[in-house]
């Protein structure tokens, strides 16, 4: 205990003594204890919640009939049930179903869902008007307003051809909203599963249930073969287009801030060796005295490599806080995000501090060991 209380006051006192040089070492430190830990917040934290915003401009996976099977509501509960009991974070999902009508004994395409769900999975879609939110009203494509004129609020009556030759009733729909997505929704009418079903009975049949899952292409490409393999009534299908698109994104992101982190890192060492170095020219003397008067050359580098870590975790303290703050300060004004650090940041920070504060003392022993007592006591 004596002999521990000693030598962190041969510390303390070296740095009283050379207070200039160990706040320029501490300040190096700091500052790059802040990015780096910053870096690291963003690195972690960002591109997840960046692939969650990514993940509402599409659907990732794609689920429809194999074969002459057919899908229904049932069965998408069902896989709903699946997939959470997987463990998959399912970030959102929608059923769609086609049929053609006729309005004015002119086919007329429409596609049923549940358009809450929809348009949380598709929210580029654009509706001048309202949100179909009761029963008999239906949203219509930019391309049909074009051909028939249509306007918010007029009625359209349409039907079915439950058999060929054979029409069910006219159903009279109301126009709640005109519908823009750049896409072949345009050209249809969107309505409800439930108001499709009542002009077309099918015992609730579904065309395509679209998945907006959260994962890279590998584990979508699991999460599709597990679908392939417990329900052979129903294909999966990964939207490559798409994943390739958002893992490009992601790693193009982390693989920039890898660069940066270990730049920072590299010319925080340079820093911390350079102070060093200059801290052991100007205690040649006290060093030389020291090895004179019995001290070995590895008691000496043991007391540098100790000031290096007790700076490092000293200034890894404050750079990890200042990190944090820095790294809300990024998300929040450049990505519009709110960050959520984590407790590891203060102590991962602080060890890599140390590590790098004590690898630029280390770089230092050479010089040490080469002191020789009795050149440099001379005066030459």
């Amino acid at each position: 205990m004596t002999r521990a209380r000693m030598y962190l006051r041969m510390i303390t006192r070296a740095f009283v003594r050379r207070i200039s040089r160990v706040l320029i070492a501490s300040l190096s430190i700091i500052v790059g204890a802040t990015t780096l830990s910053a870096l690291a917040i963003i690195t972690y934290t960002v591109p997840d919640q960046i692939a969650r915003e990514l993940r509402s401009y599409g659907a990732n996976l794609v689920v429809s009939p194999s074969s002459t099977q057919t899908v229904r509501v049932d069965d998408m509960v069902a896989l709903n049930a699946r997939l959470a009991d997987a463990g998959v974070q399912v970030l959102g999902h929608a059923p769609y179903r086609q049929d053609n009508l006729l309005y004015n004994q002119q086919p007329l395409s429409a596609m049923g869902t549940d358009l809450a769900l929809a348009t949380a999975m598709r929210p580029y879609w654009s509706i001048d008007g309202e949100l179909p939110s009761a029963s008999g009203e239906v949203l219509v494509g930019r391309d049909l307003v074009q051909r028939y004129g249509f306007e918010v609020g007029d009625a359209l009556t349409v039907v079915g051809q439950a058999e060929r030759g054979v029409d069910s009733p006219p159903v009279t729909l109301t126009v709640s909203g005109l519908l823009r997505t750049g896409g072949p929704e345009d050209a249809m009418v969107v309505l409800s599963l439930d108001d499709l079903e009542s002009i077309l009975p099918s015992d609730g049949r579904l065309d395509m249930i679209e998945y907006s899952l959260l994962g890279d292409e590998t584990a979508l490409g699991t999460v599709a073969a597990m679908i392939d393999e417990t329900d052979h009534a129903v294909h999966a299908q990964v939207v490559k287009r798409i994943t390739r698109s958002e893992s490009g994104v992601l790693l193009t992101l982390r693989a920039l801030i890898w660069i940066v982190s270990i730049v920072i890192g590299a010319l925080t060492l340079i820093s911390v060796t350079t102070t060093m170095n200059a801290v052991v020219s100007e205690r040649a003397t006290e060093l030389a005295l020291k090895k004179a008067l019995g001290a070995s050359s590895g008691q000496i580098v043991g007391e540098f490599i100790g000031e290096g870590v007790i700076l490092g975790l000293f200034g890894g303290l404050l750079g990890a806080l200042g990190g944090i703050a820095v790294g809300s300060l990024v998300t929040r004004e450049v990505f519009n995000m709110d960050l959520h650090a984590s407790w590891w940041v203060v102590p991962v920070t602080m060890l890599v501090a140390a590590l790098v504060s004590g690898l630029g003392s280390f770089v230092t022993v050479r010089r040490i060991i080469n002191i020789n007592p009795a050149l440099v006591l001379g005066g030459e």
